[in-house]
């Protein structure tokens, strides 16, 4: 089980495939199996990594005071790339692991070629009074999971009744969820400013939704006009996470974004023919 020392922890990782470098980063209650299809596909056309974020899945504990896990989270990224001797890569993350993501690139701007950001729909905490109110409903709804998991199964299969790779995965994500990791990691995203670095990045970002969540998509597109250098993408028929609602259309809509801006040129010319082969398959 490839396993690496970082920080005080361990962090599991998986690298398939060869050339341009993808890492995809799972939210805080999955793991990597989150990005399970597009790890098989996109590992016939790039060097894909997937892993497992301190306190989740297959990783070690989480060990960090709550104000530090965001921090440690993206030097625990940076300390694997260089382990894999990976300069610099093309970021995919989904719902609460886009915040990850941006906090990645705003720390290491040199090394994000691309942010590909999934349902990405958390913002800055808030203050106010009703945002007060939000945040205890939200710790109320967090120590639900404490309950076991197969109390959850049928609620979710009803749910993800029509998008059964979601569901197949999420259940798995389920039974393995690691609950006190999960709220701990909850907390801290409520304290990290997502935008105060938005304007000031130029890198090209590319920001998806599925279309079956009004206030989701609302969330995305305003993450999308963040960025001086974004694109917004609409996938149909999808919910949270709409990469797995709608695994093949994601992939060939990532695929088609990454050739647009010449992702795979930059990493190898030489596979530029052999790739477009590919990208009907």
């Amino acid at each position: 089980m490839p396993l690496i020392q970082v920080n005080g922890t361990t962090i599991y990782y998986e690298m398939t495939g060869s050339g341009l470098p993808i890492v995809f980063i799972h939210d805080y209650s999955t793991s990597h199996l989150l990005f399970e299809p597009q790890a098989e596909y996109f590992s016939k056309r790039a060097k894909v990594i997937v892993f497992d974020l301190r306190g989740n899945g297959k990783s070690g504990k989480m060990d960090v005071e709550i104000s530090r896990i965001v921090d440690t989270q993206c030097e625990d990224l940076k300390v694997l790339l260089d382990a894999l001797s990976i300069d610099r890569a093309v970021i995919v993350a989904s719902s609460s692991g886009t915040v990850l993501a941006q906090k990645y690139a705003s720390s290491y701007p040199e090394r994000v070629i691309n942010l590909i950001l999934v349902d990405s729909y958390f913002s800055s905490g808030t203050t106010a009074l009703g945002g007060k109110v939000k945040g205890f409903l939200e710790i109320c709804a967090w120590a639900s999971h404490y309950l076991p998991a197969e109390m959850f199964i049928r609620s979710l299969r009803i749910t993800y009744n029509n998008w059964l790779v979601a569901y197949h995965i999420l259940k798995k994500e389920l039974i393995q969820q690691r609950t006190t990791e999960l709220i701990k990691q909850r907390l801290a995203l409520r304290n990290t400013d997502v935008y105060g670095f938005a304007l000031q990045l130029q890198i090209p970002v590319l920001c998806v939704s599925g279309n079956r969540n009004d206030w989701v998509l609302e969330q995305v597109r305003k993450t999308a006009s963040q960025y001086p250098l974004a694109q917004f993408s609409i996938l149909e028929d999808a919910i949270y996470p709409s990469h797995l609602c709608q695994p093949e259309r994601f992939n060939r809509l990532l695929l088609d974004y990454l050739l647009d801006q010449q992702c795979f040129q930059m990493a190898d010319p030489d596979r530029m023919e052999t790739l477009m082969s590919k990208s009907d398959s």
